[in-house]
């Protein structure tokens, strides 16, 4: 059987750094083993999905370059794939369990259940559903539906252990005593809650192995049996370790800073995010950390997926970024660099420019959202960051003399620079830095900056020359 996978998020948010890695990781494995990639939206809790939240799953995972084979907009066999429109597929399933007498109505209360687990809890007992509406009379469901209290529907569990071999974990035990007793598959507005939706879209989609979070682990033993109920194989189960902070502390999926959207937004490269994603609980067995798209999907294994907790190193990020960065060809570079600052980018100046100084910034930044920033130097009028640097006598002389040779260049290109220098050197003492540092303040209004002999060229010698006029009335 080929291997079908799937990610399932539910559109109650935006897709952070653990849940785009889980889909990453199905999205290689499935690649790896040319098989399919679905892609399943599980929108039944109403209160909270939204439509916008929907949307931009498909735009991030797009964007990651995660497509999927199967799912919302591409179609499939075994559609639909959003769990709303898979609500009678749902219900076919529950009356086979109530009529095989594997699940039941229970009609206690949400107040009823929080004071047994207040009890439970004082008397140090496991917090777990004590199942008595397994043997609830007749008459005692007569008067709680005169009461206007509506079923919720549980599933039994009949045994005391269920084991299983996890793909990233090896054999795993479960004592069914200390888990929460019998289980609710369906919610008293007749909505089926997450065990009973993901279990029955894995059997009709027929998924082969289901790669998620750490924090599903306790669900695994759950889906089995229901699954095993409903007279189906379960799929391979493999549970990623979770993502923790540089301190150590686990990553709120609510914080905006590790969304892909604020990736997004913050000019990160989608290529070097997958990079850096497969390397946070995956090992390529060598040294080597920066991979293209490509060579990523070519290596990856689920047999060298590590089981300790992934640390989440803002810093090693920007350095894939930029290492990613560096390797663009530079028309590549200049495009997507475009892209990044759209409308933006008519405040610098002509688009042709902008276009050729792009380049210069390539080798030192770590992302777009870097750009604007450094393109502040197209503007005529800036701000001298260290006035010192252009004021002192031996700078002013400096600026001087190249306010005198630079109408008289002749040469185009990078040879312009040369020859600026050599002219420039001919006249002033000076050496090195405090050859260099005057210029460069004088035409970028900053200390530190892109090399001289890349910017000279691009700003051609009137701009160069105002700015260094400029600077010489400081």
């Amino acid at each position: 059987m080929s291997v079908r996978v799937r990610f399932a998020p539910s559109p109650t948010g935006y897709l952070h750094l653990g849940n785009i890695r889980t889909a990453l990781f199905n999205f290689l494995f499935a690649r790896q083993e040319r098989g399919a990639f679905i892609l399943r939206i599980e929108d039944t809790d109403v209160d909270r999905s939204e439509e916008v939240y929907a949307q931009a799953i498909l735009e991030d995972l797009k964007w990651m370059g995660l497509q999927w084979d199967e799912g919302p907009e591409v179609g499939g066999a075994y559609g639909p794939y959003r769990q709303s429109e898979r609500l009678p597929l749902y219900a076919e399933f529950l009356k086979k369990l109530l009529e095989e007498g594997k699940a039941y109505y229970c009609y206690c209360t949400g107040e009823e259940l929080e004071e047994r687990r207040r009890l439970a809890l004082l008397e140090k007992r496991a917090p777990r559903y004590d199942n008595r509406c397994r043997t609830i009379s007749e008459e005692e469901v007569r008067k709680r539906e005169a009461q206007g209290i509506k079923p919720t529907v549980r599933f039994k569990i009949d045994q005391p252990r269920v084991s299983f071999h996890d793909l990233i974990r090896g054999e795993v035990h479960f004592d069914l005593n200390q888990m929460t007793g019998d289980f609710i598959i369906v919610r008293a507005d007749g909505k089926p809650t997450f065990h009973l939706g993901v279990c029955v879209d894995d059997i009709l989609m027929k998924i082969t192995h289901v790669i998620r979070g750490e924090d599903h682990l306790s669900n695994t033993p759950r889906h089995q049996l229901l699954i095993q109920a409903l007279g189906f194989e379960p799929p391979e189960y493999g549970h990623l370790s979770l993502i923790h902070g540089p301190g150590g502390e686990p990553l709120s999926k609510r914080l905006e800073s590790i969304s892909i959207r604020e990736f997004r937004r913050r000019g990160y490269l989608p290529e070097a995010l997958c990079n850096y994603l497969a390397l946070l609980g995956w090992s390529p067995g060598d040294n080597r950390e920066v991979f293209t798209w490509r060579e990523l999907q070519e290596v990856f294994s689920l047999e060298r997926i590590v089981k300790s907790a992934a640390i989440y190193d803002p810093k090693k990020l920007d350095w894939l970024t930029g290492e990613h960065l560096r390797a663009l060809p530079e028309e590549e570079f200049v495009s997507r660099s475009l892209a990044y600052l759209g409308e933006k980018v008519k405040s610098y100046g002509s688009i042709e420019l902008v276009g050729k100084i792009l380049p210069i910034f390539k080798d030192n930044i770590h992302s777009f959202e870097e750009l604007p920033d450094r393109l502040e130097l197209l503007r005529d009028e800036f701000a001298i960051e260290k006035p010192e640097l252009v004021s002192t006598p031996e700078a002013q002389g400096i600026l001087q003399a190249a306010a005198e040779i630079l109408p008289e260049l002749k040469a185009k290109g990078e040879a312009l620079y040369d020859e600026f220098i050599q002219a420039l050197q001919g006249r002033v003492k000076a050496k090195g830095k405090a050859l260099y540092q005057p210029i460069r303040t004088a035409l970028t209004g900053k200390e530190h900056g892109p090399e001289l002999k890349r910017l000279i060229p691009v700003l051609g010698t009137e701009h160069c020359l105002r700015r260094i006029q400029r600077a010489l009335s400081k």
